[in-house]
């Protein structure tokens, strides 16, 4: 009787050692990303941190939602360093199952583009505008540097990418681009690449 339930108990052991981890229900957009990915997440901010030369701290230069346009009736915002486009309308954003969402008071809702390569990523802005219909593009992933050598913050990415953003000069504006191309609009020359990180706020 004694060995038999020792066996048992050896036996219940494996079992709950073999038992699959619970899977996440991540948006699609967090796919291959790793354990550290997450699709959800409110009240932070964005910052270009520049992995070509040193920076002056463990975030980076802070992003705003700087001008790109207009149509009658709506306007088109994209990332701007806030030292290009000293403005800011939006001052915190969330993450809602793969969906970024821009938060501002008094201001007209602003819904996610898609971001192919060689664009900037980009915000429709209008009364009409419904953010939680916005692209489901992107993802943030925890910085789990082995050697110890990251900043702490998160990572956001996009279509699946922390690694191919760039900022680069569009007029007098210094700009998020995704992939940077010749013949977009922005000063191929002047890009600069960078990890744009989350940066949470308290």
């Amino acid at each position: 009787m004694f060995a038999l339930n020792l066996l048992t108990l050896a036996f219940a052991a494996t079992a709950t050692v073999a038992l699959p981890a619970a899977k996440r229900d991540l948006a699609p957009s967090c796919n291959l990303l790793g354990g550290g990915a997450f699709d959800t997440a409110t009240n932070f901010t964005l910052a270009a941190w520049n992995t070509t030369l040193p920076n002056a701290n463990n975030t980076g230069v802070p992003l705003v939602l700087g001008q790109a346009g207009a149509i009658s009736g709506a306007e088109f915002k994209v990332f701007s360093t806030f030292a290009s486009f000293p403005f800011n309308q939006y001052p915190s954003l969330s993450l809602d199952k793969g969906r970024l969402i821009p938060h501002g008071t008094d201001v007209a809702p602003a819904k996610a583009g898609t971001v192919p390569d060689g664009s900037e990523p980009g915000f429709i802005v209008s009364n009409d505008s419904d953010p939680e219909q916005g692209a489901q593009i992107y993802c943030g992933v925890a910085d789990i540097d082995p050697a110890g050598h990251g900043t702490g913050h998160p990572f956001l990415a996009v279509n699946g990418d922390t690694d191919s953003f760039a900022l680069c000069k569009a007029g007098t504006q210094n700009n998020i681009v995704f992939k940077p191309a010749a013949g977009k609009g922005y000063d191929l020359s002047s890009c600069y690449a960078v990890k744009v990180q989350i940066i949470e706020e308290f």
